[in-house]
């Protein structure tokens, strides 16, 4: 692979600060489970901008904005017409939003950090890798299925605003994640049901640990794949809940040399259940896995993917999604063509369909 790209860094005795960069021009044609036909879409996938940096050797901060599926056009048509006269897809007017924004004090070293702001909380270990860095072209399809539990129905994939501990014991060997967050508020009650405020619930707890039995992920943010540079094998589990909504997940992580190239691999296994408190989201268990080799000469990674999303009651149903594809990484994760084609098969759905995906990507920090 061809050199990687480092971030635009400023020092002096006070800190540092460095600027980076993400991009994922994208080309999707995808079919639907009730429509007939592909819809098709050239788009921005992510077009963000990173700032972070130091400050007296103690404190780090990280923020960056994001203008997520840019261009992107919805597949159900709604207002104007094109020259056949039909409605037209509307392609949504560009906005920007802030996707992270957290500050971290390292109360001592590597063993004891203090995050607040505005960050993913500590689930499975897909939910918490970097954008960036991830192996194949996206998260999988079911990584935030309660994405929308914060209230917030535009929010970032996953964010929440909060407090986190975290560090790394034992020789680096055991991570631990444990965190606050605002979660979802309840509404105010009217007089006859005693005229309460609103956000009168407690708050969102959340924890994660991680077992590295080789070396460590020592960042905030997981790697799809170190290629070669770490040895990572990791189990993972996580907990999360507020009132009657409950979260949790176990996964593994595997990173390493292996004879000329490198073996990458991962399972998740996340359960949502929104109880009473978010009635919307109902039972589920996602099973979701990949895995692929690295051949360092080309250099090529053929990568599968598989998903299994298992619903007890109501919608969405259960689902299928298995393929793969090719990630080419002349430059590493600063510049990479990945192309990856996925069968989607919905349980009781009037068809099966195809997904195909074509994205490069422009990234460093």
């Amino acid at each position: 692979m061809g050199p990687v790209a480092s971030p635009f860094k400023i020092e002096n005795p006070m800190g540092s600060i460095k600027v980076g960069l993400l991009l994922q021009p994208q080309f999707e044609a995808t079919g639907s489970p009730t429509q007939n036909d592909v819809s098709e879409n050239l788009y921005l996938r992510r077009a963000r901008i990173l700032l972070g940096g130091s400050l007296f050797k103690m404190f780090d901060f990280f923020v960056e904005t994001d203008s997520p599926n840019l261009f992107k056009a919805t597949n159900v048509p709604a207002g104007g017409a094109n020259l056949e006269g039909v409605n037209a897809a509307q392609k949504p007017a560009p906005t920007m939003v802030i996707q992270d924004a957290f500050a971290s004090y390292r109360a001592v070293q590597d063993f004891f950090k203090i995050d607040a702001g505005y960050m993913l909380p500590p689930l499975a270990h897909n939910a918490v890798q970097g954008a960036g860095t991830l192996y194949s072209y996206d998260y999988f399809a079911n990584t935030f299925n309660g994405q929308n539990y914060t209230g917030v129905a535009s929010a970032p994939a996953g964010r929440d605003l909060g407090v986190q501990l975290r560090g790394l014991l034992f020789d680096n060997h055991l991570e631990y994640r444990v965190g606050m967050f605002q979660g979802l508020r309840n509404a105010a009650t009217p007089a006859a049901m005693g005229n309460q405020v609103n956000s009168r619930n407690f708050f969102r707890l959340s924890g994660r640990l991680q077992i590295n039995i080789l070396d460590a992920e020592m960042g905030f943010f997981y790697a799809g794949t170190y290629h070669g540079a770490k040895k990572i094998l990791s189990i993972g589990g996580s907990y999360d809940f507020q009132e009657s909504y409950r979260y949790w997940a176990a996964d593994a992580f595997l990173d390493m040399p292996a004879g000329p190239g490198v073996v990458t691999a991962q399972v998740n296994v996340a359960h949502w259940d929104g109880g009473t408190f978010i009635p919307q989201l109902v039972q589920q268990t996602a099973i979701m896995g990949e895995a692929g080799y690295l051949f360092p000469v080309v250099p090529i990674s053929p990568i599968l993917r598989f998903e299994r999303l298992l619903v007890a009651a109501g919608l969405p149903t259960d689902t299928n999604r298995y393929g793969g594809g090719l990630a080419f990484w002349p430059y590493g994760h600063t510049s990479n063509l990945k192309v990856f084609y996925n069968r989607v098969a919905p349980a009781n759905a009037v068809h099966d369909y195809d997904d195909f995906d074509v994205q490069w990507q422009l990234y460093f920090y």
